[in-house]
């Protein structure tokens, strides 16, 4: 979108362009409108957290050109006029670090996200913030009580698996909440921990558990590497299939999955089927590099075992 005067151009992915005037002293109106309408519809297309409303809106300025900074419940958007967001789920943020005006968040497994100048509101965006992660932590803590009694207390991150030397004592009480298993409300009758033996065996004493908060849901995964490769396994009644990437980093998989709100579909869909998850591929590094590693899909059939076996041992 390019604004000159009273003229706005818009750029569209198939090339084309269109060319509104004559709005005259509405143009400002207009543009604002438009940028707002535009910037929700793409949030959900490119993957991003659209579980609730922001908490704020932070006006700045991105490259030179009008931008803002999104803070929503769980995650932080860098949203440029034109081009692609940077994204930073707080499960990720290890640190923020603060330079004057210069605010910079520092991420578990992916690149660090820096925060453009806010001026006047920077103290408010860093309380809002941290306000933020601790709200976040209090809910994944209430998710972990909710799942086992045994986990109350866990420190965990939404969305962030962790191995049995980083779970300690609560490994066992992790193991069973994930696997799940005839539980009421589980979703997996008895498959849940038939599954999660057979991807233990491959994975050994590298297997992570975790959980995802999706809204008012809770989704249990679990990343087992083998060699070079890690399946991703979830649990309950939206699991469909286990998928193989190949990758040097579990630590790097994991931000992937929370970088794309754990979106399989715009991992594995044809082009042809991408629908509106093309957006995502056709803009967002992160994804094209996921789809790229991804070696298999192995949906939950009779043959499931075997067949994860063979996609982690290539």
């Amino acid at each position: 979108m390019v604004v000159e005067n009273a003229r706005v151009t818009l750029g569209l992915a198939d090339g084309r362009r269109v060319v509104l005037s004559h709005l005259a002293r509405r143009t400002d109106e207009f543009v604002e409108v438009l940028r707002t309408a535009r910037a929700r519809a793409r949030r959900a297309a490119l993957l991003q957290w659209t579980a609730g409303p922001p908490i704020d809106t932070y006006p700045t300025r991105v490259g030179g050109e009008p931008g803002q900074v999104v803070l929503f419940p769980d995650g932080v958007t860098v949203e440029p006029l034109n081009g692609p967001p940077r994204l930073a789920p707080l499960p990720l943020v290890e640190g923020v670090e603060r330079d004057g005006y210069r605010i910079t968040l520092h991420l578990r497994g992916a690149a660090p996200v820096a925060v453009p100048p806010l001026a006047r509101r920077t103290d408010e965006f860093l309380i809002d913030l941290e306000r933020a992660r601790r709200d976040l932590a209090a809910r994944t803590a209430a998710a972990w009580a909710a799942l086992s009694p045994g986990l109350a207390g866990f420190p965990a991150p939404d969305g962030w698996a962790v191995d049995a030397a980083a779970a300690g004592g609560w490994w066992p009480h992790l193991r069973a909440a994930v696997a799940g298993g005839g539980a009421a409300g589980d979703g997996d009758g008895d498959r849940g921990p038939a599954a999660l033996a057979v991807l233990e065996a491959l994975a050994g004493d590298r297997l992570r558990l975790g959980i995802e908060l999706q809204g008012d849901a809770v989704l249990r995964f679990a990343l087992a590497p083998h060699g070079d490769r890690v399946a991703v396994e979830g649990f309950g009644d939206d699991a469909r299939a286990t998928y193989v990437f190949r990758t040097a980093s579990v630590d790097e998989l994991n931000a992937v999955l929370l970088l794309t709100s754990f979106r399989r579909e715009a991992l594995h869909l044809l082009p042809e089927r991408l629908g509106r998850w093309a957006v995502a591929v056709r803009t967002l590094e992160v994804v094209r590099r996921a789809r790229a590693a991804l070696v298999a899909r192995v949906v939950h059939t009779a043959g499931w075992a075997a067949a994860v076996e063979a996609a982690l041992r290539g």
